[in-house]
């Protein structure tokens, strides 16, 4: 009885040590969200160039382990940003552009090339 509390203890603490390191590293389900967004205004090709292979991967990565409601969310975020991203009103796509470059730089880095955009 006294080994298995002893084996109980240590695996309590060893997995309390690494809480913190993995929720470090964890998106909140908001940044999860606007990730999804940004990836939605990156495919969208009437924004600019933009290479999101590294988001794509980052986004299926942080998907694991998440409540399938909240991944459908983001699905659907995603989508509607890359709908959004086709429209024809320029001031709509200036913001839209603005937004890619500006608070999305976050998610997708340096990737960002929006040379046309703006056409």
């Amino acid at each position: 009885m006294r080994k298995l509390i002893a084996i109980v203890l240590t695996g309590a603490a060893l997995s309390a040590a690494a809480a913190p390191a993995f929720a470090a590293d964890r998106w909140s389900d908001a940044e999860y969200l606007k990730a999804n967004r940004c990836l939605g205004l990156a495919q969208s090709a009437d924004l600019g160039a933009v290479d999101a292979t590294a988001l794509t991967a980052q986004i299926k990565d942080q998907g694991r382990g998440r409540d399938i409601s909240m991944r459908d969310r983001g699905d659907s975020t995603r989508d509607d940003a890359r709908r959004a991203g086709k429209t024809r009103n320029d001031a709509v796509k200036a913001k839209l552009t603005a937004e890619l470059g500006g608070s999305c730089q976050a998610y997708l880095g340096t990737s960002v090339a929006t040379s046309g955009a703006s056409s």
